[in-house]
């Protein structure tokens, strides 16, 4: 295996080539949701022909994420990478330059194939490029482009869709992209030659069944009413044949397996997926409620809503410095500060409910945002570094690839189940409080009488408005409590502290 460090210019060259490509994948897994009912008028697409847009992505990518070490040996990591950069701007031209619905899905599922091989060589080459007392510098790095990319995609598909056209959430990606992929060329070196191994037809064709059909289930289960939908329950049972199939091929019949489930033997890989399973999800979870909230209870623009995010954000920058010191400490024990990180940003949360209400100002939300972006800031970071220094290296790029997987499953799931809670919490809500507003009510009463029947409609907008916020506070209540609770989850990773 060949040297691969960088310094100065060149490192300069390679960090920046790996953000933008990360940052880009990041975004526009969210960039896209706040411009579909735009999107859906200007190509006449139902309501669920328009959720395809996102879906066909979403399926696309998380069936390519575990098969991105195979590409990799295959082509090389440096060739894939390129490749995988610039299909991705490619497919993004088209798709801002698509007419008709069926051609927009198509090509959403191809980007989301293209992104699908972004993040795994991304991490591996800044982890590369820095030497290992370096390795905190590194992931505190590529932590940033995780944590901003998912939050500055509703931001700049508000600013785009508003002051521009849909048209721009993809197009936007063009120089970003010409710059990764020319960058990428010039300056990223491969530690391995690239080497034929044989495809696993069986393999991953019973993956991408099995993923397509869980993803399709996550993504339009509640939608469609969940498994009251035959489509659903059939999905599922497809869904759950398939991936066990495909566990028992790669595991026992493959010769050559295209997926190496047994890194699952290592306590890192298989603590992590519980790990990241279980924080995306509540953390994925708030992302999707919080901009739902201010946009619809509070009345925040996208633009607004997406800059509350940005407050997030901005703490871990602000951060950078003190995350990468942290996690440096040869002696401290990662797993405390996930532990303390995870524990912080539930805990900023909750705190967040007790200032929720229809009439909540943006500065009353900073502080417990800014509180939550601390927290994030020593969650993802030590526990990239534990991977890092407890799994062989020979195992680095099927490890990253399958908890990669498992954190977008669980961000899909934790996401699923937000908008259930959502829609279940908003009837529940409307019933209780419908009840208690009558004609027999003082209120209402005085109301009618001083306004005559029109009273009625304000008086219903506004038990809406209230049942949509109580539903809103409920659900992220218990995203919040269910983040606090996993947090010490980390502990059962080993310990990666250096005796003294």
């Amino acid at each position: 295996m060949s040297n691969v460090i960088e310094y100065g210019l060149r490192r300069t060259a390679v960090v920046t080539a790996v953000m933008l490509a990360a940052l880009m994948q990041l975004a526009d897994t969210t960039i896209v949701n706040v411009a579909l009912p735009t999107i859906d008028g200007s190509l006449g697409a139902s309501t669920d022909e328009g959720a395809w847009f996102v879906t066909a992505y979403i399926i696309a990518n998380v069936i390519v994420i575990p098969l991105s070490p195979w590409f990799q040996t295959m082509l090389g990591r440096k060739n894939y990478f390129a490749l995988s950069i610039a299909g991705f701007t490619l497919s993004s031209v088209l798709c801002g330059l698509a007419n008709d619905t069926t051609t927009e899905i198509a090509l959403r599922f191809v980007q989301g194939a293209f992104g699908g091989g972004l993040m795994v060589p991304a991490q591996q080459i800044i982890r590369d490029t820095f030497p290992a007392k370096e390795l905190a510098k590194s992931q505190s790095l590529f932590a940033l482009a995780v944590v901003i990319g998912p939050v500055i995609g509703p931001t700049l598909g508000g600013f785009l869709t508003d002051n521009m056209s849909w048209r721009w959430v993809f197009f936007v990606n063009v120089l970003p992209g010409i710059a990764a992929a020319t960058l990428v060329m010039l300056f990223v070196r491969d530690p391995e030659k690239p080497r034929r191994v044989p495809f696993d037809v069986l393999g991953v064709a019973l993956l991408a069944l099995g993923l397509g059909c869980l993803q399709y289930m996550l993504d339009e289960g509640e939608r469609l009413g969940w498994f009251g939908d035959t489509r659903i329950v059939l999905v599922t049972i497809v869904a759950v044949i398939a991936l066990a199939v495909f566990a028992m091929w790669e595991l026992y019949g493959a010769k050559s397996p295209g997926v190496a489930l047994r890194v699952f033997k290592n306590r890192t890989v298989w603590g992590l997926s519980i790990i990241y399973f279980a924080i995306a999800g509540g953390i994925f979870a708030l992302v999707f409620i919080q901009p739902q909230w201010t946009q619809e209870s509070l009345g925040f623009t996208t633009t607004l809503a997406g800059l509350l995010l940005m407050v997030r954000a901005g703490a871990l920058v602000v951060l950078y410095p003190v995350t990468t010191w942290v996690t440096s400490q040869a002696h401290w024990d990662m797993r405390w500060v996930a532990v303390a990180g995870t524990f912080v940003a539930g805990l900023a949360t909750w705190l967040q409910t007790f200032v929720m209400t229809t009439h909540t100002p943006f500065m009353a939300l900073v502080a417990t945002q800014a509180l939550s972006g601390v927290g994030y800031a020593f969650i993802w970071v030590p526990l990239s570094v534990a991977l890092f220094k407890t799994v062989p290296h020979k195992d680095i790029p099927a490890a990253l690839a399958l908890t990669r997987l498992v954190q977008q499953i669980g961000a899909s799931v934790g996401s699923a189940y937000a908008a259930t809670l959502l829609d279940r919490g908003f009837d529940t809500s409307l019933n209780d409080l419908a009840g208690s507003v009558t004609h027999h009510s003082v209120a209402v009463a005085s109301a009618i009488a001083a306004h005559g029947e029109q009273a009625i409609g304000v008086i219903a907008m506004l038990v809406q408005q209230q049942a949509a916020n109580l539903a809103a506070v409920d659900a992220t209540r218990f995203f919040a409590i269910a983040t606090m609770i996993v947090a010490f989850l980390p502990m059962i990773l080993p310990r990666t502290t250096t005796p003294r």
